[in-house]
């Protein structure tokens, strides 16, 4: 399992930073959700490669909700 890090960089004019590694897919986005409310307002969001790699057990897990199939 890779590791998971978040790294926050805060900017003399207010701006943070945030640079999270280690997630795949959207799961980065739940891990930093109360993070970014209490830090306020996001102006700008980019996703790295590993947002677009998908987790394979978590893909067929979403299949078999949708498809009530078991295995």
């Amino acid at each position: 399992m890779p590791q998971k890090t978040l790294r926050f960089k805060i900017h003399q004019d207010g701006r943070v930073e945030e640079t999270v590694e280690g997630f795949t897919g959207d799961s980065c986005i739940e891990v930093t959700k109360n993070l970014e409310n209490a830090l306020g307002k996001v102006t700008v969001k980019a996703k790295t490669s590993e947002a677009f790699i998908s987790n394979q057990n978590e893909n067929l897990k979403q299949l078999n909700k949708e498809s009530n199939v078991t295995f």
